[in-house]
């Protein structure tokens, strides 16, 4: 048992790193828009989404995730590490570069796609940034590949910082978007640096070049998991495109924070996955389906006790949460951030699709049938939405496709996993966690009404304090706490206090090392 023992703390220890790294990141994720909206004007800010909508596309969709072939070959082919690497660089550079010259032989094509002369003027500029962020973009992922948890720690922090260091920067003394892109220029520039720097450390004989048939290999590895990819990421930014060709960049500013998504969700999501997956992967093995079912009722439940609450009181104070964030000059995202709030719910079925669907490969084909079926009925509904300036329906068409695939895919992989009406008592807690929100939505919109002339941060505040309270004791109310989670709660609450020196230790602890108060 001492070498699981020993997997486990690592794999503990590595959780850690990356939690410690990403909770950084979310706070500078966070802010960094923050500021940007504040110093730039609402056509400015409409731009700055529109370039960020481009890189971002290209980012994820020209390499094919080609990167995460080396979490398979690295391991498998110690001798070969360093043609692995070479490899992972070779095709990023040349699909960034591919991409540059053709922005730089059409600069049209940004015109055609945003239908505002802003970056269209900037083409040049625009394909280096494209072909920096591209060429050198995969460093943390290939530093997660070759185990090297703590630098892919460190850079996941250093590059968010130096990032926003530089944009915020720009900002503040420019206040321009030629500036924001030169800018980030310099970010590609530094991001490329250290990438060479780490490759020629980390692998030595790096400068050799290419292995050829490896990289038939990995590419043959890459493909079905890239299209895959693509095709979630095309279902997700299509109706970004449509909306900034048909509108001016001011509305799509409104329409880009209408669509403003919490941070905070995603990384738990990825936290959740990155437990969930091996766990899921294990049990299938096992041949252990039950046990997958009774688990993904335990996750649905420990998330539903998150995404209703955040749910409903967005849906009361939404208004004011957006006019604290971003000013009151985009209070008119206000119908389009309430529809999107229907995708936080919907993302329990994805924090258990997702672990699934990787443990049963073979449904894979299936899923890309899915993506393509309704990539089609996205792209019709919102082109029609957005062709004739319905913004809001747009949205709405958004969010019913992506709430049918999420759906259908969780309908299949319930099948697959032979679940059937009998295992619906499974989820009679995340029952009781919908109706303690809803309850807990209700006391908050009262509280809202009573203090509803004061500022928007006041209704904020008193919506959210109200919100709380309500909702932890609909919970009691509705037995939802297990025992064993009331006496961890307990002991939580008794610690603090000991360390806020409101408590005394129980004095049969106070002379022992590592108990009681410190």
């Amino acid at each position: 048992m001492a070498g699981p023992a020993r997997m486990n703390t690592s794999l503990a220890r590595n959780a850690l790193w990356l939690m410690a790294a990403k909770t950084v990141v979310f706070a500078v994720a966070f802010a960094l828009p923050l500021v940007l909206v504040r110093h730039l004007s609402q056509t400015g800010f409409g731009v700055y989404k529109q370039l960020f909508l481009l890189v971002g596309s290209a980012l994820t969709i020209l390499p094919l995730g080609f990167v995460m072939s080396g979490f398979y070959f690295l391991p498998r082919h110690p001798t070969r590490r360093s043609r692995v690497a070479f490899n992972i660089l070779l095709f990023y550079v040349v699909v960034g570069g591919l991409a540059a010259l053709v922005l730089l032989w059409q600069p049209a094509i940004l015109e055609a796609l945003f239908h505002d002369p802003t970056l269209a003027a900037l083409a040049g500029p625009v394909a280096i940034l494209v072909f920096l962020m591209v060429a050198f973009s995969f460093l943390e992922l290939l530093a997660l590949a070759d185990a090297d948890v703590q630098a892919a720690s460190l850079l996941i922090v250093i590059l968010t910082l130096t990032k926003t260091l530089l944009l915020v920067g720009a900002a503040l003394v420019f206040a321009s978007i030629e500036a924001l892109v030169y800018a980030a220029i310099v970010q590609g520039l530094l991001q490329a640096a250290i990438l060479l720097w780490y490759l020629t450390t980390r692998f030595p004989g790096f400068g050799r070049g290419p292995d050829w048939s490896l990289m038939r290999a990995q590419l043959v590895y890459a493909m079905p998991l890239g299209t895959a990819a693509i095709l979630s990421v095309v279902q997700g930014d299509l109706p970004s495109y449509f909306i900034a060709h048909y509108f001016d960049a001011a509305t799509y500013a409104i329409y880009a924070v209408g669509c403003f998504q919490l941070p905070f969700l995603s990384i738990l999501s990825e936290s959740v996955g990155s437990v969930m997956i091996p766990a899921v992967s294990r049990l299938q093995l096992e041949g252990r389906a039950s046990d997958i079912v009774q688990l993904s009722a335990r996750l649905m439940r420990v998330m539903a006790a998150i995404h209703f609450p955040l749910c409903a009181f967005l849906l009361v104070a939404g208004r004011e949460f957006l006019t604290v964030l971003f000013t009151v000059r985009y209070a008119d995202s206000w119908p389009i951030f309430a529809i999107n709030l229907a995708l936080i719910p919907l993302g329990l079925l994805t924090s258990v699709s997702d672990p699934v669907l990787r443990a049963y490969p073979e449904y894979i084909p299936l899923l890309l049938r899915l993506r393509v079926i309704i990539l089609g009925v996205l792209a019709i509904g919102a082109w029609l939405a957005a062709s004739h300036l319905m913004l809001v329906g747009a949205v709405v068409v958004v969010v019913v496709v992506n709430a049918l695939d999420r759906v259908v895919l969780a309908v299949v992989l319930g099948r697959a996993l032979n679940v059937s009406w009998h295992d619906l008592p499974l989820l009679g807690d995340v029952g009781k966690l919908a109706g303690a929100a809803v309850v807990a939505g209700l006391g908050a919109a009262a509280a809202r009404g009573l203090v509803g002339g004061a500022g928007p941060l006041v209704v904020l505040a008193t919506s959210a304090a109200v919100f709380a309270a309500v909702y932890l004791l609909s919970l009691l109310a509705l037995g939802v706490p297990t025992p064993t989670e009331r006496a961890a709660a307990r002991g939580q609450v008794d610690r603090v206090l000991q360390r806020c020196g409101l408590r005394r230790s129980p004095p049969g602890l106070r002379g022992i090392p590592g108990e009681g108060a410190p």
